[in-house]
């Protein structure tokens, strides 16, 4: 197929730029972590889900740059290995706030409300949460 440029002017073809994954390193440490991790929050997630009367379909513990844990309209849940090293609460933010996802796939007021509703806190652990690092 030739592209011309009155083609991708037109808007009747758009170019799109990814850019690579970052391929994180598995070192030790981490592997402790994602062990410890596979053993410890896919529990504990299934435990407050239940607590709060959600529905996980999958866990996943993946290694991520980026974000803490996220949630697919699936209600497939994603935990970073690195939750292992937050203090319990900051732990069951994420969790919480990901088992939040699932009722509402957007930040928008009614999550915000859920999310004060099961964590009255939520403010000060995002707070708190903010001060570490993913490695």
């Amino acid at each position: 197929m030739r592209i011309s440029i009155t083609d991708i002017l037109s808007g009747r073809v758009r170019i799109v730029y990814r850019r690579p994954r970052r391929k994180l390193k598995e070192t030790p440490e981490v592997a402790e972590l994602r062990k410890a991790a596979k053993a410890y929050l896919p529990g504990r997630l299934r435990e407050l889900a239940v607590e709060h009367g959600f529905t996980v379909n999958q866990v996943r513990i993946k290694h991520n740059v980026s974000n803490w844990g996220s949630c697919s309209v699936k209600g497939n849940i994603n935990l970073n290995l690195n939750l292992m090293r937050l203090p319990s609460e900051l732990q069951d933010y994420v969790m919480l706030h990901e088992l939040c996802h699932l009722r509402y796939m957007n930040h928008g007021p009614e999550f915000h409300t859920l999310l004060e509703s099961l964590c009255p806190n939520h403010k000060a652990l995002r707070k708190q949460l903010k001060e570490y690092k993913l490695i």
